[in-house]
């Protein structure tokens, strides 16, 4: 009899159904949907990340507070030593490695780095102003939205009620847009596929996982309405882009 193995992915809850929102979290989820891994996600509240993540043995993942950050998964097989990874990059890592099929970096670990970073550029790092504030939104109320109100502003130095301010909406959505037309003339010049952005043969790659986790954050966290505006720029490319990822995006 094989020995049962299950991987425990830990996620920060919200009052969506599903609960499943964090871009970091669901590039982690891509891949572990994507290589048929059994797991189960863990949820906590945003407050007891630390204390729970620390209590199971995860490393930090930043040199100031906050220094425990999701996603963590641990990789319990029975008999053997629990294996626990934090950071998404890490856990990609990590997976790829210790269950190489199907892979998730064709054409090699630097060419998908690269894509990553392109991808954040020119996604996250603009929509970033207009979720973070809309945040509260999704959150339960309670201690749960007060610690990340109180903790991001000690991040930020500044409330969330300043960072997406109305007299910068349009340049704030200019920029969106503006990155958007950026990436997809990226996706024209590379070498890929006929299904996938940033694979150059039949399944998707991580890049295609990272690009999916930032589009679902801002369909889902974003400002009311905010999906719409995008989904259907640069001929509907990023719509087809989440329509075809819609296979790997089960929530165990």
């Amino acid at each position: 009899m094989p020995a049962k193995h299950l991987i425990t992915l830990y996620d920060i809850r919200s009052k969506l159904d599903p609960p499943a929102w964090s871009p970091n979290v669901w590039k982690a989820r891509f891949v572990l949907n994507y290589k048929k891994l059994p797991y189960i996600t863990q949820w906590l509240a945003w407050p007891d990340v630390t204390d729970v993540l620390s209590s199971i043995g995860a490393a930090p993942t930043r040199m100031e507070k906050p220094y425990y950050t999701v996603p963590v998964i641990v990789d319990q097989v029975e008999g053997k030593p629990a294996v626990v990874v934090s950071d998404s990059l890490d856990i990609a890592d990590y997976l790829e490695h210790k269950y190489p099929e199907p892979p998730i970096y064709p054409g090699g670990r630097d060419r998908q780095m690269i894509y990553h970073m392109t991808i954040s550029q020119n996604t996250s790092s603009n929509m970033f102003v207009m979720v973070a504030p809309n945040l509260t939104k999704i959150l339960p109320e309670g201690r749960e939205r007060e610690f990340y109100v109180s903790s991001r502003k000690e991040i930020f130095g500044v409330g969330l009620d300043e960072i997406f301010r109305p007299e910068v909406h349009d340049a704030m959505w200019a920029r969106v847009y503006r990155g958007l037309d950026n990436l997809s003339g990226f996706t024209d010049r590379i070498e890929h596929g006929e299904q996938w952005l940033f694979s150059p043969v039949e399944g998707p790659s991580y890049a295609d996982f990272v690009l999916g986790a930032i589009l679902n954050w801002f369909k889902i966290a974003g400002p009311e309405g905010a999906w719409d505006r995008i989904k259907g720029r640069n001929n509907g490319k990023w719509e087809r882009h989440m329509q075809n990822l819609q296979p790997y995006m089960e929530l165990l």
